[in-house]
């Protein structure tokens, strides 16, 4: 079989292919842990809830989570990729699967409610009778976006809980709808009287297949309060859309020390789009600057306060870039940088009159959409991609290999590479780590390593090369594997960088062309050799026995031990005095590679390491 065909979802990969070892092979989404809610925890905030929520009730989904403090959230998950023009950086995504990451069903075709996202209970009871009569609550809707479409007998459920405690249905839309996908439309709806009262819920739920994420429907804006109408679908609300766009072209990162050696030519402009959401022009600027992203230190200021010219007009979207990006002040030691831009609007909290007299609310703040963030990393490595899962892709084939192209334009030395595996009950797997320089010759470097254990979807798995690898040029990094099944990877959709994506699934190598995205498969690189050669050691050490279960001995006389585990880690393991040398006690860690680094006087010298 070749590469998966992707059909674009939030945290996921979707595709169905014929298999000649199963009748359907297909993607699987893995939501992202930090845009997931859990769901005990929701419930638990539910029940614990002091009191109900009062108007207004507003929430664009441009943090980093779901708020608990307004929502109990059953499957759904946050998503600044999956939408088409969104309102607002940050949307909601809700399709078949739940907060885990799990299909509803494992029947391939089965059908039923899967998602929903509830509101915690507001209070309506207190409303005058001009109040009540104007209570509305609007949205906006799209569905599938970039992720799939949700078939004709599909549907989004809105529903109201009555004073009875009965949910009743007040809205419902069918899937089906090829052209909304590209673009959002909004909903206003008016609460009847049964509904106002001090318990009041509203809830989304969507009915699709519930075998995968499927049948997707996206979300965002969704605001409830008094003295609406019908027709108020406008908002004194400028907000940014999208991610920044990265400075290195197709690169999302590169190392620091080859930036130091050509900053400049480095770095092109970066980009970002607004939209109006107001029924008025408004004259605003716009800034951007690179900041340091651990104490917010300003490294550059790139534009500052620049007007938008024209001046933005009512609903307006619009696209609009940086200066060109010259001179950028370079840390000393690894970091992170940020790009951040911001909107100066004169956006603030939204208003209204109680009782004769003027009042903001400080629960609708319509500036934190103003600033959007995003990491530029300083480190070691070459990247495509922006450390966010968004898909999977992979072959599913014995003996199939994966690989990522990547190009340098002076000789340096491959430290390792780090690839996102996605499906966790893989982990611990089997798999033949390989670098070439060309696909159509024998690998340079191959040595079979075990899949690393992890905590969050995003986090990598790293894995050391243990010998000197000069590359200059064109390289390609990637692995054989020794399954059938699909091998998951993480596919970031931020940018299309597919054409640098290849595989060999039947004997011969293909460049894809069907999947879009960057595959997460990163080159750490070094200036120098990461290891001495062994006719230049001067450290006479002897470290066995490899692999070891338990006690490693090191003969020789050490000043100090740095042991790093397969994720690159310095760790601290119990290290003890014998006779020849010293003990290091690995029982108990898990599987892989691990170097040990000695030190002797001013002299290094490194071990790998295979613990079993």
């Amino acid at each position: 079989m070749g590469l998966l065909r992707s059909i674009p979802l939030q945290v996921i990969a979707l595709a169905l292919i014929l298999s000649p070892y199963s009748s359907i092979a297909q993607f699987q989404q893995l939501p992202t842990p930090t845009q997931s809610v859990n769901k005990t925890q929701n419930q638990r905030n539910y029940r614990t809830q002091e009191r109900p929520l009062t108007l207004p009730f507003w929430d664009d989904f441009s943090g980093i989570q779901i708020d608990t403090n307004k929502w109990v959230s059953e499957g759904a998950t946050l998503s600044t990729t999956v939408a088409n023009a969104a309102p607002s950086i940050g949307t909601l995504l809700l399709d078949g699967i739940d907060e885990k990451g799990r299909p509803y069903s494992t029947v391939q075709f089965e059908q039923g409610f899967t998602d929903r996202i509830t509101s915690l209970p507001i209070n309506l009871s207190e409303l005058s009778l001009a109040e009540a009569n104007s209570v509305y609550l609007s949205f906006y809707w799209q569905p599938g976006g970039k992720a799939e479409m949700p078939d004709s007998n599909d549907n989004i459920l809105l529903q109201f809980l009555d004073k009875d405690s009965l949910w009743v249905n007040v809205w419902e839309q069918s899937g089906g709808l090829a052209a909304e996908e590209f673009f959002f439309t909004p909903q206003i709806i008016q609460l009847l009287p049964e509904f106002l009262h001090d318990g009041f819920q509203f809830r989304f739920q969507i009915q699709g297949r519930s075998s995968g994420p499927f049948d997707s429907w996206i979300l965002d804006y969704v605001y409830l309060n008094k003295n609406r109408s019908l027709t108020d679908l406008s908002f004194p609300d400028r907000a940014l859309t999208v991610s920044n766009s990265r400075p290195f072209e197709k690169y999302a990162a590169i190392p620091l020390f080859l930036l130091k050696k050509d900053a400049d030519l480095a770095w092109e402009s970066t980009s970002n789009e607004f939209k109006n959401l107001d029924r008025g022009f408004r004259a605003m600027e716009y800034s951007f600057e690179i900041r340091e992203k651990e104490n917010q230190t300003l490294v550059k200021s790139i534009n500052s306060n620049t007007p938008f010219n024209p001046v933005p007009i009512a609903q307006e979207r619009r696209t609009f870039t940086s200066n060109l990006i010259f001179e950028v002040p370079l840390p000393e030691e690894e970091m992170d940088y940020e790009i951040v831009s911001y909107l100066v609007t004169g956006d603030g909290l939204l208003s209204g009159v109680e009782n004769g007299v003027n009042v903001t609310y400080p629960e609708v703040d319509f500036r934190i959409n103003d600033t959007v963030r995003t990491v530029i990393p300083m480190r070691d490595f070459l990247a495509y991609d922006d450390g966010s899962v968004d898909y999977s892709a992979g072959i599913n084939q014995r003996s199939g290999m994966l690989a990522v192209r990547y190009e340098v334009s002076s000789s340096v030395y491959l430290k390792g590479i780090s690839i996102n595996f996605t499906n966790f009950t893989q982990l611990g797997g089997v798999i033949d780590l390989m670098v070439w320089k060309e696909l159509e010759e024998a690998p340079i470097y191959k040595k079979e390593v075990f899949i690393p254990t992890k905590e969050s979807l995003n986090e990598f798995g790293y894995f050391e090369i243990d010998q000197n690898i000069e590359i200059n040029g064109t390289f390609y990094i990637g692995f054989t594997q020794f399954t059938n099944d699909f091998l998951y990877v993480g596919l970031d959709k931020t940018y299309d960088n597919g054409s640098e994506i290849f595989f060999n699934a039947t004997g011969s190598w293909v460049q894809n062309e069907t999947v879009e995205g960057s595959l997460m498969m990163r080159a750490h690189l070094l200036e120098t050799p990461p290891f001495e050669n062994e006719s230049e050691a001067t450290i006479p050490l002897k470290i066995y026995p490899n692999p070891v279960l338990g006690l490693l001995v090191i003969e020789g006389k050490i000043d100090a031990i740095n042991i790093y585990d397969p994720m690159g880690r310095n760790i601290i393991l119990p290290i003890t005095d014998n006779e020849k040398g010293k003990s290091v006690n690995f029982e108990g860690m898990q599987r892989g590679i691990y170097v040990i680094k000695t030190t002797i006087n001013k002299d290094q010298k490194s071990f790998r390491i295979v613990v079993k």
